[in-house]
């Protein structure tokens, strides 16, 4: 539980984005809804006594917290939650909620090339050191610091020590893209121990998508919703199982949700 300091900061950071933000609950999940332009102001601009992170819900993740406590748990201490999925956006849309997606791989580039940037600190934990070296010089005005992780277990020696070099690393701003849900563990771990102020952004594959090493879909099949199929047909071994077997679950979740809210409403 956070002390009487630390839940002040809190509250104070909470009420600081109250007015830009609002929340609606969809399936499951409590959204932070928010223009673009205000979600760079607030992780730009703030300066938290504690450390805060803000998650990305797409529909793996809402698959995962189904059935997965421990990803619950590591969702319910973040303090945002942003939609990063058009699919998502057009279930809520139907019950008329307009999600305002903001994918986390568009929030680093738009970070990153914001002026406000270059006055910062940023940690990057997950990417290789070649993937930093690469954003460096496509920022060259940025501090990017570069957290050595590599495929990590939560407890495990290297977890703990890739834990104190981000607390070490005095940034303002982490980066973390471990995939989920371990960036998401990796996040609330920090908060939890207490040694660093700052925001964390559990965003992925965004430094693979902004260095090359995963292609994103053009930007018009983005804006049809159909970023899923060109991730699968770029790489299907990989990527089957998650869209072709595990996704049309969301259905079936997102039936469940709004038959609970009807009947809660009776």
């Amino acid at each position: 539980m956070p002390n009487r300091s630390e839940q002040k900061a809190k509250d104070s950071l909470n009420a600081a984005s109250a007015s830009l933000f609002s929340k609606h609950q969809f399936i499951g999940l409590e959204f932070d809804i928010g223009e673009q332009t205000d979600w760079l102001s607030l992780i730009l601009k703030s300066d938290p006594q504690t450390f805060e992170f803000l998650v990305t819900p797409n529909v793996y993740h809402v698959i995962l917290l189904e059935s997965d406590q421990e990803a619950v748990s590591a969702y319910e201490d973040a303090c945002w939650k942003v939609c990063d999925s058009k699919i998502l956006s057009r279930l809520a849309y139907l019950q008329k909620l307009n999600l305002k997606v903001y994918p986390g791989a568009d929030i680093v580039q738009d970070l990153l090339a914001d002026h406000q940037a270059q006055e910062l600190r940023f940690a990057i934990i997950g990417p290789d050191l070649s993937q930093v070296d690469m954003l460096r010089n496509r920022y060259p005005g940025v501090d990017l610091q570069h957290i050595p992780s590599g495929f990590m277990d939560r407890a495990a020696p290297d977890w703990e020590q890739a834990l104190a070099a981000a607390e070490e690393s005095e940034a303002d701003i982490f980066l973390l893209c471990l995939s989920f849900p371990k960036q998401e563990y990796f996040a609330q771990d920090l908060r939890r121990r207490g040694n660093v102020a700052g925001i964390g952004l559990c965003v992925g594959a965004s430094i693979d998508f902004l260095t090359d090493r995963q292609k994103r879909a053009p930007e018009w099949v983005r804006a049809c919703g159909m970023e899923w199929a060109f991730r699968l047909l770029s790489n299907p071994k990989r990527m089957w199982r998650r869209y072709l077997w595990d996704g049309p679950k969301i259905i079936y979740i997102y039936l469940k949700y709004r038959w609970l809210n009807k009947s809660n409403a009776l």
